[in-house]
């Protein structure tokens, strides 16, 4: 059999790149080794400090998939898929987002609304009695909680919750919102990041008919200490090179589970009337938002469904 390779989205987050490994583990319980886990992109630094934390090696960087056989985890749509994805073969997907295949038709699709791509995956070593070590199931419940911000994001499910309480009899992480806390910790490093550093760090574009936009979010434990003049100030230039209908930063403070959303583009007035309240000086204040796909996504569904 030949070699298939397992791949996260670009700009990867914790749950990405562990639903890839996991993926190997998986199918290596249950004897196909022709699985390799890969990245296709840098990883950021709660992910490397996981991983450091639990001895375990990154996946692979491959930048380019062109050519190979692949399976998709943590997403589907092609704007967020590994370079070469036009002519790689990609015969499974393993997600828990919204669904965009009309290039193609995998063999396998795994698809299930839950917070985390990692529990899907848990749930199939579970059911497979596969014996995982005390470090993956560390890595998995970790992709769990960061994924549902220690179970407090919309997108949590009952699924989510009994994967990381069975990992948990496992890794014995022990509380498991003050572990939360110290993985996001991890990532909240903001302040030594440039304007467009952070923009970038977790940004995805997404297409609606032909209509551009982006969605950058931006997890801290204090979202009023961020430069916002700054990161807005580079969000305006970027659009002025590269023009979007919308482009978004979400900045999310996951302690008072509230957004900061600075907002640039030519369809803030379509905005404005789907929330029915105005943007000023390109900011808008959420209250209970944290969720990029659960909360945003579906409000500019709804503005570019209607127009």
């Amino acid at each position: 059999m030949g070699k298939i390779y397992i791949v996260g989205h670009t700009k990867p987050d914790l749950d990405s790149i562990a639903s890839a490994l996991a993926y190997q583990k998986f199918k290596e319980g249950i004897g196909e080794f022709n699985y390799k886990a890969i990245r296709c992109d840098k990883v950021n630094a709660q992910t490397e400090w996981v991983f450091n934390q639990y001895n375990t090696p990154l996946p692979e960087y491959v930048p380019n998939i062109s050519g190979i056989d692949v399976v998709l985890v943590d997403h589907t749509f092609p704007e967020s898929r590994a370079k070469g994805w036009e002519s790689a073969n990609i015969v499974e997907v393993i997600d828990h987002h919204d669904v965009k295949l009309d290039d193609t038709i995998p063999e396998r699709i795994t698809i299930r609304p839950c917070g985390s791509t990692c529990s899907l995956i848990s749930k199939k070593i579970f059911n497979s009695k596969i014996l995982i070590t005390k470090d993956i199931a560390s890595i998995l419940l970790s992709a769990i909680l960061d994924d549902t911000v220690g179970f407090k994001s919309p997108t949590t499910t009952k699924l989510d919750g009994d994967m990381v309480n069975r990992l948990n009899d496992i890794s014995k992480v022990g509380d498991l919102w003050e572990y939360s806390m110290l993985l996001f910790s991890k990532k909240d490093i903001w302040n030594t990041l440039t304007p467009k550093e952070i923009i970038e760090e977790d940004i995805r574009s997404v297409e609606f008919n032909g209509i551009w936009v982006s969605i950058s979010q931006v997890e801290t434990l204090n979202n009023r200490d961020l430069k916002k003049e700054e990161i807005l100030r580079e969000l305006i230039h970027l659009n002025e090179v590269n023009p979007f209908n919308l482009r978004l930063v979400m900045l999310t403070d996951l302690l008072k589970r509230d957004c900061i959303l600075l907002v640039v583009g030519k369809d803030i007035p379509l905005l404005e009337g789907i929330l029915n309240t105005k943007v000023i000086e390109n900011t808008l204040f959420l209250p209970n938002v944290v969720s990029r796909k659960k909360q945003i996504l579906p409000i500019l569904q709804r503005i570019y469904t209607q127009t």
